[in-house]
């Protein structure tokens, strides 16, 4: 990791200084490292796995969102087009578009309703 320079209270001296993230997840520069440090790393790589994950399924339930939205816009449009100002058509059509909604908003509930953080 490349360190960042911070300014010191003595504005013609630089000093090199990491993060306490940086810091805490290299906290040796040994070339071999000792049992607890590869522990560590190993938990710091699977956190950052984790983060990763998490991302990734909000990031699909939005996109499995963003899909159920437009499609039950596309189906309003055509029910009212189907039906042609006809109510009674209209009612039936109706129906048949809330059973997809309640049908789409189980599979939403079902798809990222448990993340595992």
């Amino acid at each position: 990791m490349n360190p960042t320079k911070v300014r010191s209270a003595d504005p013609k001296r630089w000093e090199n200084t990491m993060s306490d993230l940086e810091r805490w997840a290299n906290p040796s520069s040994r070339l071999v490292p000792s049992k607890d440090e590869r522990a560590h790393k190993k938990a710091v790589e699977r956190v950052v796995s984790e983060t990763k994950l998490a991302g990734l399924q909000v990031d699909a339930e939005a996109a499995l969102t963003g899909r159920i939205m437009e499609r039950a816009v596309d189906l309003d449009q055509y029910r009212r087009q189907l039906a042609n100002g006809d109510p009674v058509l209209d009612a039936v059509l109706t129906r048949i578009e809330i059973g997809y909604v309640d049908k789409a908003v189980r599979i939403q509930r079902q798809f990222g309703s448990e993340f595992p953080l």
